[in-house]
């Protein structure tokens, strides 16, 4: 089974520079537990709930600090030409539950997360 055989993710997008306030609003309204953070159209990060929690617990300001901040740059990404069983070991060996599914060009479009594929496996197990 490939990436593109799987339910598309939808991929909910914020600019470095919107504030954590922000993010995390938007992330409630669309159901969402990760965030890319595009620049001129390029992925250059990637923010999940676990980051939020993280770094507000540590202190920081979320309606002051930006996205840039605290995302993880250049985050890993997924094709969907790749193999799913391939993509599982890679996201549990990263130790990460989401990966940016990209085009040809590197453009993101969609999401898989660990909790999508689990469901996936388990079905096609069944």
């Amino acid at each position: 089974m490939k990436v593109r055989d799987l339910p598309p993710g939808r991929l909910l997008a914020v600019d470095p520079g919107t504030s954590l306030a922000e993010v995390a609003r938007q992330m409630g309204l669309e159901d969402s537990d990760s965030v890319a953070v595009m620049s001129d159209g390029r992925l250059v990060g990637i923010i999940t709930e676990r980051d939020l929690v993280r770094v507000i617990a540590d202190g920081v300001n979320p309606k002051q600090a930006t996205a840039e901040v605290i995302m993880t740059p250049d985050p890993a990404t997924v094709t969907a030409d790749e193999d799913v069983s391939v993509v599982a070991l890679r996201m549990m060996s990263l130790g990460i539950r989401h990966l940016p599914v990209v085009d040809a060009q590197a453009k993101p479009v969609g999401l898989l997360s660990a909790r999508n594929l689990v469901a996936v496996l388990d079905r096609a197990r069944q």
